[in-house]
Order: structure tokens, then sequence, then C-alpha cells
């Protein structure tokens, strides 16, 4: 199930809720690929309860519970369409073991996880069912 997100402005404020990911569980330190991540992003709240961690190569995405507020950190994947702004979520993460949880999905899943190269992938991660602490990124998968 797919949805259409929409820019709003230059700060592209995404609308829908995506797939929910079935990725396997890691540990609670996060061992970076060999090339290291490219990208690390926290939800907005004073003590992180949420980061994510991105290999552009292979596709990795990590989501990590880092805080104790009984709150578990979300991410959406989104790819950007053919139309400017235009993004199509490709699927969903949730950290939902606690503080010290981890989630993990990459492109050897096949499917949804095999994100394009070349395009631009819209991130974002946020705290419980209701998008509390919600940052945004975005990045062009181009290796």
């Amino acid at each position: 199930m797919r949805r259409k997100i929409a820019t709003v402005a230059a700060a592209s404020a995404f609308l829908a809720a995506g797939m929910l990911a079935t990725a396997t569980s890691a540990s609670a330190t996060v061992d970076p690929p060999a090339g290291g991540w490219d990208h690390t992003w926290t939800t907005s709240d004073s003590v992180p309860g949420g980061t994510v961690y991105i290999a552009e190569h292979g596709d990795v995405v990590s989501l990590c519970d880092t805080d104790a507020d009984s709150l578990a950190p979300r991410v959406s994947i989104a790819v950007e369409q053919s139309i400017a702004g235009a993004y199509d979520i490709r699927y969903t993460l949730t950290a939902s073991g606690g503080e010290g949880s981890c989630v993990v999905a990459r492109a050897s899943q096949g499917g949804v996880y095999d994100l394009p190269e070349g395009k631009n992938i819209g991130v974002t991660i946020w705290l419980g069912p209701d998008r509390r602490n919600q940052t945004q990124h975005y990045y062009k998968n181009d290796h």
C-alpha cells in the first residue's frame, strides 16, 4: 500500500503513512557497515528518543530506540517521483522493543527495500503513533 505525499513549500511535509515493514532486529549497538554510515538523524526531543542510521551502499536503514520514554520510534522511507516534490512512501520501520532495540532493513531483502539509484530519498523519523518530535531529511541515493 503506497500513498503519495506532497511538498508544502520548501519544507516538504509528509502527509500520509506507509507500509509497515517487516525487517530484522538488531542489537542496541549499531555497527556501521564497512563504508560507515552516510547519514544519521534523530527525533527532535531534548533527549532523542530515536535515531536512524543510513548507508546508501546496500540501502541499509537502521532505526534504534535511544530513550526509555515509552514511545517507539518510527521512520518512513520515501522515493521522489517524476513530479518534483511528490514522494511515494516505500516502507515504515518501528523499533518497538524499548530502549536499546533496533530494527534494520536493507536492499538485499528485495522489493520495497531496494531503493532506486539516482533518486532523492525522503526520511521522516518520529516517536509514537502520533508523530511526536518528527524531523524530515532528504538525500540523493547516489552510491
